[in-house]
């Protein structure tokens, strides 16, 4: 009697077979998970003429928040920790509108403001008019995990804010020459009166002449983007706000959907540039809509957004979508910038041009 193999057991010895003329082939090959990762540090009309000191300081901060980000995301962080890693540099850098380097307002302090979202769930926090909070990409991020809200401003955000510990400093930190002569030159031309002093002691050790020729080094914002190799997105933005504003004024940077927007199924957004524009049109949640119901890609709809919506000389945005693609458009004259990605993709920018590695 002729004995046969089972069916399954048959097939079973097929597919190993299968298999293994194609791994000898080499035609099976697992993909390594993407990442990616882009900031702003401000859109404007900064001059070429600025001083090659200032502008390497620049770039080497710049740089230096880049590389913390793509650290996050090459080690396997998550995205949400690479945008506030990345964000708390540029705070930290005095050459920003941000944190250390935020602007005055029209009565010589500063409020800033600060928001971040993560595109896994839509969970998002921001702070708005903080005056003594270091980084307040941090509080953004405590609003998100610690509190039922998205937006607590003023005294209510620095109450949490020292609640958890996030490092609170007095006034005079943020103090920076070439912000105060920003001030006095925005006031002038306003037609209002020249302050004589900041509302604070300036400390003995500041820098009293400020450079410059960085007059206008940056418009309004820092920000980032981020891909996981888990697939998620998140995004944040931080800001001081308008030079010469008026005490309590609060931009797009903190409004979720403005500034700020991160969703799984579109992209992440970071904007900057003129806020009540932002404001108006929804423009991080508009790029989102338009990838998500309008069958638009990642690049037609910044496009769209920044050269039909928006006005020339609004300003930028950044965005990365869940496929890792990359988009960094701005109407102004610059708006610097830097990218990455597990492509092997990379680069820093202030005008139209890339600088060389």
């Amino acid at each position: 009697m002729k004995r046969t193999v089972p069916t399954c057991l048959s097939l079973c010895i097929k597919a190993i077979g299968f298999l293994a003329v194609f791994l000898a082939c080499g035609t099976l090959s697992a993909e390594k998970p993407r990442w990616a990762i882009a900031l702003h540090a401000g859109a404007g009309s900064v001059s070429k003429d600025i001083s090659a000191e200032r502008l390497q300081e620049y770039k080497t901060s710049i740089r230096k928040a880049l590389e913390t980000g793509e650290a996050v995301l090459r080690s396997g962080g998550t995205a949400l920790d690479a945008v506030e890693r990345t964000v708390m540099v540029l705070e930290d850098a005095a050459g920003f509108n941000a944190g250390k380097g935020a602007v005055f307002n029209a009565e010589g302090f500063h409020q800033l403001d600060a928001s971040i979202m993560d595109g896994n769930d839509l969970s998002c926090g921001a702070v708005a008019a903080v005056e003594t909070i270091r980084n307040p990409i941090q509080a953004a991020r405590l609003v998100m995990e610690r509190t039922p809200h998205v937006l607590l401003v003023s005294k209510g955000a620095e109450r949490l804010a020292k609640l958890h510990n996030i490092e609170i400093v007095t006034p005079d930190y943020f103090y920076d020459a070439t912000r105060w002569q920003q001030l006095q030159k925005k006031l002038k031309a306003t037609g209002r009166k020249e302050l004589d002093n900041p509302c604070y002691p300036v400390p003995p050790e500041a820098n009293q002449t400020g450079d410059r020729t960085d007059q206008e080094i940056s418009r309004g914002t820092v920000g980032c983007v981020a891909l996981d190799m888990h697939g998620n997105l998140a995004a944040g933005t931080s800001t001081g706000g308008l030079t010469g504003k008026m005490v309590g004024r609060v931009g797009d940077s903190p409004i979720i959907g403005a500034g700020t927007y991160a969703d799984n199924r579109g992209c992440a957004i970071s904007a900057t540039g003129s806020g009540e524009e932002y404001i108006r049109h929804g423009i991080a949640a508009q790029v989102n809509w338009r990838m998500r119901f309008a069958n638009q890609s990642l690049s037609e709809a910044t496009q769209a957004c920044i050269n039909d919506v928006l006005k020339p000389g609004d300003g930028g945005v950044i965005a990365v979508d869940h496929d890792g693609n990359l988009s960094l458009e701005f109407n102004t004259t610059s708006m610097s910038r830097a990218w990455a990605d597990s492509k092997g993709n990379s680069g820093i920018a202030i005008w139209e041009e890339r600088f060389a590695d």
